[in-house]
């Protein structure tokens, strides 16, 4: 019987102990905190966190922006702030008759745009309440307010394009050197890009700016690409610009330089067409002739002779091929007629197309020899020959004029103009 008793007890005395640790274990700890109007943090407060009021983006270190009053609270620790570095400090009120504490802004916050992206800060705090050492958590939401005080920068002071000219139409110079600018500032959406600095070739290209990088919601690259053919005789600069999306807009400039790849550059004729004329010409069978062109030109190319060029006459019947060759040396081309005889002179006009070719590329250019006028009777006087060569030069132009226009009505003319002007 005694038995039976002291087990009964010893059950009754267990149950109590177990029940009594229970609900000490379901106490909650004693901190208390208190909002500005006086009410004490409610549970939901402790377990969602609270936020409050928005900072500006350009506070400075050592700002208080907020302070709440706190009643059994031993310690006070700041357990993290969402973020690369520290940009908030928690620390206790010193010299008062009530318990406080306060957020202050760290030196890091003058950082927080470069690095991050979020428009809130998640400050973490821990406190040590004064009953058993225990302890309590609370995340404190910080919004920012983005004063957009910072400009947009490209990622190079200058971009360099080395490239053979010319250009076609659609030319994208991404693959080359992709343009892009970073603007840290929290709520910039997008970057305006604008190219200028040349009257002629300010509407030639076109400068799109894209999405930010899954790396660097930052950073955003832009699409580049001519709107045009392009043909610069000379490095070329222009003004490129950055204008981010926020108010009060901000923009920084930076460099678009064009370097010709002259090696690499298509042959160009400088003319689209050469005219030489030997109506002046003192008839006497000379054996060669290096022919001279209207306003002493020479035939020249103003691009891409800087590699070996290859020069062909075309357009040519197989008779007249003999009697020309064509030799070039740097920009110059030659043309020399060779083998003449009477029944070449008789032909009053020859036309041809010069062809450079260098790799892949070609260039044209239109080439019209005006022979002098060959007197059938070779038993007439040398003042006979000497006369009629020197007769009415009006006359003589009125005909090389003539030959022209014949020309460009059947085509060639047209032909090679337009090679030389859409097709370089």
């Amino acid at each position: 019987m005694k038995l039976l008793f002291w087990s009964f007890a010893a059950l009754y005395i267990f149950t109590l102990l177990i029940s009594g640790g229970q609900s000490e274990k379901d106490e909650k700890p004693n901190c208390v905190i208190f909002h500005k109007n006086g009410e004490a943090f409610s549970d939901a407060d402790w377990d969602r966190g609270i936020e409050i009021d928005q900072i500006d983006d350009i506070t400075p270190a050592g700002t208080k922006i907020k302070s709440f009053k706190t009643e059994n609270i031993t310690s006070v620790y700041t357990s993290s702030v969402n973020g690369k570095y520290s940009y908030l400090r928690v620390l206790e009120s010193e010299g008062k008759d009530e318990d406080e504490f306060y957020i202050q802004i760290d030196d890091g916050f003058s950082k927080y745009e470069e690095y991050e992206t979020e428009e809130k800060m998640t400050l973490s705090i821990e406190f040590e309440c004064s009953k058993d050492y225990s302890y309590r958590n609370i995340d404190i939401r910080i919004p920012i307010r983005d004063t957009n005080n910072h400009s947009p920068k490209c990622l190079q002071w200058a971009y360099e394009y080395k490239v053979p000219m010319p250009l076609p139409k659609n030319f994208v110079f991404d693959t080359i050197n992709q343009i892009a600018a970073r603007d840290v500032d929290l709520t910039n959406k997008a970057i305006d890009f604008a190219i200028k600095g040349h009257d002629r070739y300010n509407t030639a290209f076109l400068i799109t700016g894209l999405e930010p990088t899954k790396e660097d919601k930052k950073n955003y690259p832009a699409r580049f690409e001519t709107s045009m053919t392009i043909d610069f005789k000379e490095d070329t600069r222009f003004i490129l610009t950055a204008t981010d999306s926020e108010e009060p807009r901000r923009t920084k400039a930076s460099s678009i330089n064009f370097v010709i790849d002259k090696a690499n550059s298509f042959p160009r004729f400088a003319e689209p067409v050469y005219v030489a004329d030997l109506t002046h010409l003192k008839y006497d069978k000379p054996d060669k002739i290096l022919l001279r062109f209207l306003g002493d030109k020479n035939i020249t190319l103003d691009g891409g002779y800087e590699r070996p060029v290859n020069f062909s006459l075309t357009d040519l019947s197989e008779e007249n091929k003999k009697h020309f060759e064509v030799t070039g040396s740097g920009p110059y081309v030659y043309i020399e007629m060779n083998g003449l005889t009477d029944k070449f002179f008789n032909q009053v006009a020859i036309s041809a197309v010069l062809t450079a070719t260098k790799e892949t590329a070609r260039a044209h250019t239109a080439i019209l020899v005006v022979l002098p006028e060959v007197s059938d009777k070779t038993e007439e006087s040398t003042e006979s020959v000497r006369k009629s060569s020197t007769e009415d030069d009006s006359a003589n132009g009125y005909m090389v004029s003539t030959i022209i226009l014949s020309l460009t009505s059947v085509g060639l003319l047209g032909y090679v103009i337009y090679f030389h002007l859409y097709r370089r």
